[in-house]
C-alpha cells in the first residue's frame, strides 16, 4: 500500500512540475507531429509517416508482436492500404526533450471487401531529436468495430 501511495503521489508531482496540459491542449509540436503522422498514413505514403518515429521506436499494436524501428513500422504499415485514419488528440504533456500525447482514432476502410470503422484510443511518448520531436513509443488499443 505504501508503494502505491509513493507511486501515485510521484506521479502527481511529476505532473505538476512537468507544465501538465489540460484536457483539449496538446503542446504545438506534438500536434504537428500528429498531423504529419496522420496526413502521411492518409496518403498511403508510410515511409514518410515512419520517419516520425525514433531509430529505436517501438509500436505495440493489440494482440500482435512489438514493432521495432522506423523501416519494420512502414513495412507493417502497408496491410492498411486504402484506410483513412481520423486522430483526435486529447491532452498532452513536454517536459524538457520528452512528452506525451493521447487520444482517440477512427480508421475506416475494407477488409476482404468488407466496409469497416474501427474505433479507438492510442497514446504516444516522444523525445526531442536532433531533427525535432519525433516518437519513441507508440501504442493503441481497439474500442469497437462496426
Amino acid at each position: 500500500m505504501r508503494r502505491t501511495l509513493t507511486a501515485v503521489a510521484s506521479i502527481l508531482l511529476f505532473l505538476g512540475s512537468a507544465g501538465f496540459v489540460g484536457a483539449q491542449e496538446t503542446p504545438e509540436p506534438l500536434d504537428k507531429l500528429l498531423d504529419h503522422w496522420e496526413a502521411a498514413f492518409n496518403a498511403g505514403d508510410y515511409a514518410a509517416m515512419a520517419a516520425v518515429y525514433t531509430d529505436d521506436a517501438i509500436r505495440m499494436p493489440p494482440g500482435e508482436e512489438l514493432i521495432r524501428g522506423p523501416a519494420a513500422i512502414a513495412e507493417r504499415s502497408n496491410q492498411f492500404a486504402g484506410f483513412k485514419i481520423e486522430l483526435n488528440s486529447y491532452s498532452g504533456l513536454v517536459d524538457g526533450d520528452l512528452g506525451t500525447s493521447w487520444g482517440t482514432y477512427k480508421l475506416v476502410g475494407k477488409i476482404e471487401g468488407e466496409p469497416v470503422t474501427i474505433e479507438g484510443r492510442w497514446m504516444n511518448a516522444v523525445k526531442k531529436t536532433a531533427d525535432g520531436w519525433k516518437i519513441y513509443r507508440d501504442i493503441w488499443h481497439e474500442m469497437s468495430r462496426m
